[in-house]
């Protein structure tokens, strides 16, 4: 292959030609197309070293990582009643209806009711735009599941939430 020559039908009063498929450099190193990729570092997998990295960028203080986490004792709960509060100085208040955990897609699902219409917002957990997420009330007794989709227009249901705040 290297260094071979190809050698075709030409018209009878052409004379052959010799075509040349490749060439290799001087020392008879072949050329890289593409950057070899970087060794595993330290035994760990490509997918778990980018989740470090994303998880670096979007939460380098690891409070939103601790507010989803299963495990962790100052986690949110179905039921808790949280603030979200954004860049531009807007709030969203709301009772925490579900919680959706998956690497960075991870969400809160936020119920209140205003001026008795009950409103839902879905708030993603790693937003560069949410400022601070703070944990406002907790239940006294939590109700069964860990999705909380059958209050909705029963006598469970959240009130109106500002209200009740601000009566405390």
């Amino acid at each position: 292959m290297f260094g071979l020559t190809k050698v075709g039908l030409v018209p009878a009063r052409m004379s052959l030609q010799s075509v040349r498929t490749f060439i290799p450099f001087k020392n008879g190193s072949v050329p890289t197309v593409y950057e070899p990729l970087p060794p595993k570092r330290d035994g760990e997998s490509a997918l778990s070293f980018l989740h470090k990295e994303l998880y670096a960028k979007l939460d380098p203080t690891g409070k939103r990582r601790a507010l989803i986490a299963k495990d962790s004792s100052s986690r949110l709960r179905s039921g808790d009643v949280i603030r979200v509060t954004y860049t531009d100085r807007s709030t969203v208040l709301g009772q925490v209806i579900a919680i959706k955990r998956s690497f960075t897609d991870s969400n809160i699902l936020l119920r209140n009711k205003i001026t008795k219409l009950g409103c839902e917002v879905r708030i993603p957990v790693f937003n560069p735009k949410i400022k601070n997420i703070e944990l406002i009330s907790q239940p006294k007794k939590y109700l069964s599941r860990a999705k909380h989709y059958y209050i909705r227009n029963t006598r469970l249901d959240v009130g109106d939430l500002e209200a009740t705040l601000r009566k405390k």
